[in-house]
């Protein structure tokens, strides 16, 4: 019994930080009796209260129910960061393949996959998505060689959020979360044209490593690939 003492100490310090920070966690029996991929998730928990609030931003895992609202929402910051540029056909067939909620459903689901949304709360305490970021864990392509590697999909925050510190506090939890997942090497894609998002990744310490085709619709285009160490 006297082996238990040490763990249930940590256990329970582990429940206070989660519940200050507003997460629901189990009875103390659940909480002791969890499998390796539950630990890992409040590890995540953990990280994301720790480090990626800001003001009153705050960063959270996305649930399954979040799919249909995520659907919308990523569909209108991808046009809105590209619409301009690119054929209203090929933006429609990418936008319909990519952001149907069954598809945000599946991504939510994926055990290789974290999705984190940054909310923000006003003083009735609704919460108003404004940006969200996707991480898939696995094989990374031949330019990116470091250990372990996870890729940091997507990350886009609403236009009237720009400069807001939003995106900031997504790529402060997408790190805490790739860490959490066991990652040591975080990569991205960024579309060559797109200087102002490849600037905002460098100041967090990607480096440029090579290049890849992304298919939008039926057109190819070239995206940076950036990397860097965890």
């Amino acid at each position: 019994m006297a082996a238990l003492i040490p763990r249930l100490n940590m256990e329970r310090k582990k429940r206070e930080r989660l519940e200050k920070a507003g997460w629901k966690v189990g009875d103390a029996a659940d909480f002791l009796n969890q499998s390796e991929e539950e630990s890992a998730y409040v590890e995540l928990k953990l990280a994301l209260s720790s480090g990626a609030e800001r003001g009153m931003i705050q960063v959270r895992p996305a649930s399954v129910a979040d799919a249909a609202i995520l659907s919308e929402f990523g569909a209108a910051t991808f046009r809105e960061s590209f619409e301009a540029e690119n054929a209203a056909e090929d933006m429609a067939r990418y936008v319909a393949e990519s952001f149907a909620p069954e598809r945000q459903a599946g991504e939510i689901e994926d055990p290789a996959g974290t999705v984190l949304l940054a909310e923000h709360r006003a003083g009735s305490g609704v919460a108003e998505l404004v940006g969200y970021a996707h991480l898939v864990s696995g094989p990374a392509p031949a330019a990116v060689r470091g250990p372990a590697p996870i890729e940091l999909k997507r990350l886009y925050v609403a236009r009237a959020w720009h400069g807001k510190g939003v995106a900031q506090a997504l790529m402060d939890a997408a790190l805490d979360a790739s860490r959490a997942r066991g990652a040591q090497t975080v990569w991205l894609g960024v579309w060559e044209r797109n200087p102002r998002a490849a600037a905002f990744y460098a100041k967090y310490g990607f480096a440029r490593v090579g290049e890849h085709t992304f298919l939008l619709g039926a057109d190819a285009q070239t995206d940076w690939l950036m990397a860097r160490p965890l």
